[in-house]
């Protein structure tokens, strides 16, 4: 990364990358850009400070947070060291490239909200674009980086809601597994902080939970939590799975919605463990292997079914515009 020329001598900031952090704002009503002062970066118009540690920006202290915000930044902060394991292998084989192609060849950075330990940023970074990575749990971002070492990523820890960057000044965004996991009035602070980040036409590629066949037929056999629920993960995380016109009417409320697809059509590692329960653990692996091999592809190519995909897919794969 390069270095920075901050207002202070030594310290972290000052060896954050200095494009990247003139990116950031203050949070502050009409805040402006920040200068580097030691280990923290400073607004010189209202002197407030965010820390920087370990090459993470924090501005969580500078935001009001309600009680289950905090409670959900330690949730978390704890599933950080087996966050990964849920996408290993299938998961990721479909999901990565389903996110990131939807963004295109931008030319600018790239914003990453939610990120997470990073397995979206790897493949944002990839495209040869420096990064602005945002999370709730500076846990995550911690991970994150050790990821893509060396590589021009700024970790940013921010409540998504607000998210501190100058308007217009993202060329790309990405919000991979987020936007079910807020009510509705979050989701619409979510969607208008993304799109004052992005630059006009700039796109945004989203995903949602599908409500789909599966979930209808649990609902209909009395599952209350098969919509909306209050748990999940084993974790204090609300949820909800949206219909394609639910979610392309939230989104087009803020975006120009040009693709609403599903995703995740086949549930490979599901039907891999169904074969293990009646004694084909053998077939079941092999199953999955060629699944995260080859077969990842015809999931792929159940995305461009939107009619049929709608009602397997897993997730909603959306990609949107910035007006």
């Amino acid at each position: 990364m390069s270095s920075g020329t901050g207002g202070g001598t030594g310290g972290e900031a000052v060896r954050l990358d200095r494009e990247l952090v003139d990116l950031l704002r203050c949070p502050a009503e009409g805040g402006g850009s920040l200068a580097a002062d030691g280990d923290d970066l400073v607004c010189p118009e209202c002197g407030r400070r965010f820390p920087v540690s370990d090459g993470v920006v924090s501005f969580l202290s500078a935001q009001e947070l309600s009680d289950q915000d905090h409670r959900e930044r330690e949730m978390r902060d704890e599933e950080s060291s087996w966050y990964d394991a849920m996408f290993e292998g299938y998961t990721n084989a479909v999901e990565v490239p389903a996110a990131v192609s939807r963004v295109g060849r931008p030319t600018g950075p790239i914003l990453d909200a939610g990120c997470g330990t990073g397995r979206i940023t790897e493949a944002l970074v990839a495209l040869g674009q420096p990064v602005v990575a945002v999370d709730y749990s500076g846990v995550c971002l911690r991970r994150m980086l050790e990821r893509v070492k060396g590589a021009r990523v700024l970790a940013v820890q921010s409540d998504l809601r607000a998210i501190p960057l100058a308007p217009g000044s993202m060329a790309a965004a990405t919000c991979i597994e987020v936007y079910s996991q807020l009510r509705a009035p979050d989701r619409r602070r979510l969607l208008d902080s993304l799109a004052r980040a992005l630059a006009p036409g700039s796109p945004l590629s989203i995903t949602a939970f599908n409500y789909n066949l599966l979930f209808r037929a649990w609902k209909l056999k009395g599952n209350q939590g098969a919509r909306t629920g209050e748990h999940m993960l084993g974790g204090d995380y609300f949820y909800h799975r949206f219909t394609r016109d639910e979610l392309s009417a939230e989104i087009g409320a803020v975006f120009e919605v040009d693709e609403v697809t599903g995703m995740r059509n086949i549930p490979a590692r599901t039907i891999s463990a169904a074969l293990g329960k009646v004694g084909l653990t053998g077939a079941g692996d092999r199953f999955l292997s060629y699944m995260v091999e080859r077969g990842h592809r015809a999931d792929t190519a159940l995305e461009r079914k939107p009619a049929l995909s709608g009602v397997t897919g897993f997730f909603w794969q959306v990609r949107a515009r910035r007006r």
